[in-house]
């Protein structure tokens, strides 16, 4: 269970939407909040550069401390403003705070498009260690409302590697029992029908179809046998379906009322191979659930240490 975590804010409604979410997990695993803001005034005009600097960092300062404020009677919230770009601070605080998980929106300032051509959200998934729940913020539709960690139905997609295995155990740590685990494994169809030398049909495209489906569907089960023999309160599904990963992805996260869908991405690499070519990334471009993207060798952290006297 998340102990810690990071909320990046920049002043904005649309960032403070990933507020809630951060609350219902931080409540649920007995943790704390760190609202963490980046202040850096206008570059330097003139021989006020100075004062304008201050001026930023106190600004930012009296904002997360009236927000922090808001949630205090919830859980436990400390408060970080850091002098710098967004991006290198909110990494930064996860090592100061030891933190476990970041909670975040897409839209940064630039609009959800620029997610994936350099905007905050992408430099922090490409470097972050630990995982990244990704909260969508399309301007001029209502927020969701949280899902509840106890009983959320959760997507876990799966594809026989190691890699995208990384995942599984922190979707185990944070689910509660009564909550749905859904292994979901994507293969795409043949496209030909296969013959032996001789030129005789071996197998038909149905037939192939059917074997990959069996084939995978071994493997979903076998995974779901080894979460079970852990978490044996834990409701675990598996499913196969034939298409592209980030189709059967989209298409089981409407049909299925996904709550959250949880990932593996490849942490250093995200930013152009790993991210904005990958399926991870058409997901968050195309998808309306949160998802809670996990990078290689990722844990969950130990039990917070006491919050500082004077925060920030």
């Amino acid at each position: 269970m998340f102990r810690t975590l990071i909320v990046p804010l920049d002043g904005s409604e649309q960032a403070e939407r990933a507020l809630p979410y951060a609350v219902r997990l931080a409540e649920t695993g007995n943790g704390r909040l760190v609202l963490v803001r980046a202040a850096l005034g206008p570059p330097p005009s003139g021989q006020n550069w100075e004062d304008q600097q201050t001026a930023a960092v106190d600004e930012a300062n009296e904002y997360v401390a009236e927000v922090a404020r808001k949630l205090a009677t919830r859980v436990p919230v400390a408060t970080s403003v850091l002098y710098g770009h967004a991006a290198e601070k909110i990494l930064e605080s996860i090592q100061r705070f030891d933190a476990d998980a970041i909670v975040m929106t897409t839209h940064g300032r630039t609009g959800l498009a620029h997610l994936l051509r350099g905007s905050v959200a992408e430099t922090v998934l490409a470097q972050s260690h630990v995982p990244v729940l990704l909260l969508h913020t399309r301007l001029g539709e209502a927020a969701a409302a949280p899902f509840d960690v106890s009983s959320a139905r959760t997507l876990l997609p799966l594809d026989s590697s190691p890699f995208s295995e990384t995942a599984v155990p922190v979707a185990t740590s944070i689910l509660g029992s009564a909550g749905e685990l859904m292994l979901l494994m994507a293969v795409e169809p043949p496209d030909h029908v296969q013959r032996a030398e001789s030129g005789q049909v071996i197998a038909y495209i149905d037939q192939q179809v059917s074997d990959i489906r069996q084939e995978g569907l071994g493997y979903l089960q076998g995974i779901a046998r080894s979460i079970s023999a852990n978490n044996p309160d834990l409701h675990v599904t598996c499913n196969v379906e034939i298409g592209t990963p980030a189709e059967c992805i989209l298409i089981a996260e409407a049909e299925r009322a996904i709550d959250l869908v949880i990932m593996a991405t490849h942490g250093l690499t995200g930013v152009r191979r790993g991210f904005t070519g990958s399926v991870a990334g058409e997901v968050v471009r195309e998808g309306y659930t949160p998802v809670l993207l996990v990078p290689p060798h990722a844990s969950i952290g130990p039990a917070p240490s006491p919050l500082p006297e004077h925060p920030g």
